[in-house]
């Protein structure tokens, strides 16, 4: 597989997954807007707009590069070096757990399913330390729910 032929899966997987996100899984997952404080789909729908347009701007880039180098004769198949080879096996091992937070948030409740997907997340990065990996898990967790809840006035499941 060529790094073009790469590139190009993997920014395509990206606008899948942003347009999946954007038209069900936030508009199904996110609570109704109460009428005070910012509504709670604001936030996902900002990041997921921006990762699309990152994405899209990327393949943009790699079709005018490919279309400039056919033009001038200089196409080439580049095998990718050793160094810059991906392992989507890694890369779908962290889309799981974060596919599965929504639902489980909806299901436990916003601090049990975050804890739980924070130790997940940590494990997946090896961490191994225990004490770390409490101590992230429970200052995040705190801070997100303290600034939403309290902050903001979003309600949580």
């Amino acid at each position: 597989m060529t790094k073009r032929k790469r590139d190009v899966i993997v920014f395509s997987g990206i606008i899948a997954g942003s347009l999946i996100f954007l038209f069900w899984a936030i508009p199904t997952y996110t609570p109704e807007y109460p009428g005070y404080g910012v509504p709670a789909h604001l936030l996902p729908n900002i990041t997921v707009v921006i990762m699309l347009l990152l994405s899209v701007s990327e393949l943009i880039r790699i079709f005018l590069v490919y279309r400039a180098e056919k033009q001038k004769g200089q196409v080439t198949r580049k095998e990718i070096p050793e160094n810059e080879k991906i392992n989507l096996w890694h890369l779908i091992k962290f889309l799981i757990p974060s596919a599965l937070l929504m639902p489980a948030v909806e299901w436990m409740g916003f601090i049990p399913a975050s804890i739980l997907f924070l130790l997940v997340m940590q494990y997946l990065c090896r961490q191994r330390n225990p004490i770390i990996m409490i101590l992230v898990t429970v200052v995040t967790v705190g801070i997100v729910y303290s600034g939403m809840r309290y902050g903001l006035q979003v309600p949580f499941p």
